[in-house]
């Protein structure tokens, strides 16, 4: 799979993890392996995305839903990883 396409697939499950469609823990799993999987990027990215994926991991209410701001500013930093890197 292109790194497009992961990312693009990542952006739905972003949408799913919004919904509360999926957990929190097997989002955060779904998100760093899917930045793991990507091609060429520095570490620098893959770096970025283990703090991603500990905000995932303890940031929301005690409901354990994502804020918005959080998947807003998810969505706005993979696609930004979708512009340098595709």
């Amino acid at each position: 799979m292109t790194n497009r396409k992961t990312l693009e697939g990542l952006l739905l499950e972003v949408e799913l993890y919004a919904k509360s469609e999926t957990g929190r823990a097997d989002f955060a799993l779904i998100f760093i392996e899917a930045i793991e999987s990507l091609e060429d990027i520095p570490f620098s990215i893959t770096d970025e995305a283990h703090d991603w994926q500990y905000k995932i991991e303890t940031e929301g209410d005690t409901l354990h839903r994502p804020s918005d701001s959080q998947i807003r500013a998810l969505k706005v930093w993979i696609k930004s990883v979708i512009t340098a890197y595709t």
